[in-house]
């Protein structure tokens, strides 16, 4: 029993001289280099590199975004559709075919959900099926100009003229 006390009695003095020793301060430094951008300028960079035209003429590549990324995009061309007049958008989602009560047509979407499949957008796009007009459901990529249009009574009517269809 008092080898046991003795050996509790000597870790709590090694315990204590131990934690008692004087730290020596850590020294840190955050060097900000000079060409360092602040965080606007590094979303404004974000941004543009997102934005901009890739190889194949496309400003707005959806279908090479994640879920999230796509949903997030499609919210923010149906508030703000001016950013995305008269660009070049690529998306991929399911076929939609449903009756335009705007414009008194058939009219077709792209369905994207989002990366838990519970929030669902759509984006109208024209195109001439001809006879291969895709099974409502199936996944299709459509690449081609978002149009803002507007219609009798101030209404913005929004859609992307597809250049091609993908089945």
């Amino acid at each position: 029993m008092k080898k046991i006390l003795l050996i509790c009695v000597n870790l709590c003095n090694l315990w204590f001289l131990i934690s008692c020793k004087e730290k020596s301060p850590v020294v840190t430094s955050f060097a900000i280099p000079e060409n360092a951008l602040t965080i606007e300028e590094a979303a404004i960079a974000a941004n543009n590199a997102a934005s901009g035209k890739n190889s194949a003429g496309i400003d707005y590549d959806l279908s090479s975004m994640n879920a999230n990324m796509v949903y997030a995009e499609v919210f923010n061309m149906m508030v703000e559709p001016e950013i995305y007049d008269d660009k070049v958008i690529k998306m991929r989602g399911n076929f939609a075919v449903y009756d335009n009560e705007l414009t008194g047509k058939k009219s077709y979407a792209v369905i994207i959900s989002d990366a838990l499949a519970c929030c669902q957008q759509g984006i109208e796009f024209q195109y001439d099926f001809a006879e291969h007009l895709p099974k409502e459901g199936d996944e299709i990529t459509v690449t081609g100009v978002y149009v803002t249009a507007m219609l009798s009574g101030d209404i913005a009517y929004n859609f992307v003229k597809a250049e091609t269809v993908e089945m």
